[in-house]
């Protein structure tokens, strides 16, 4: 083989490998977050005004508190924390004051959650993944 064709077929190959790395975004979007035992989760409503922020953590023991932070609402966001494709689990809720509020319950599997937030200013879900 020439040397010419050695130079063309590393060409190729090192243009298909830039090709195929920069093309990744295209197939994976917006990746979920993940959060683990002894980990803490930080996410914002977008389709909610005013955004509702919420806190998610979790023990070592799969309990998970959910803290939610609801400026401009004059009633706390009615909520429901569920495996995707399945019933809520129970919640234990309290006001810590006029626009923070708390809710403690069990996890009972990892995998795909999905918490869905109901305020007067819309609805949406926001997914997340729980790993062992």
């Amino acid at each position: 083989m020439s040397s010419r064709v050695i130079a063309i077929v590393i060409l190729i190959a090192t243009v298909s490998f830039i090709t195929v790395m920069a093309s990744v975004q295209f197939f994976i979007r917006d990746p979920l977050p993940i959060i683990g035992a002894n980990q803490m989760l930080h996410l914002r409503t977008r389709a909610v005004e005013p955004p509702v922020a919420v806190q998610i953590a979790v023990d070592g023991g799969f309990r998970v508190e959910l803290q939610f932070q609801h400026p401009g609402h004059d009633d706390p966001p009615q909520f429901a924390l569920r495996p995707v494709d399945s019933a809520p689990i129970p919640m234990s809720t309290e006001s810590d004051g006029a626009t923070h509020y708390t809710a403690r319950g069990q996890l009972t599997r990892p995998g795909r959650w999905d918490l869905d937030i109901d305020t007067p200013g819309g609805q949406e879900t926001l997914e997340f993944v729980v790993r062992e």
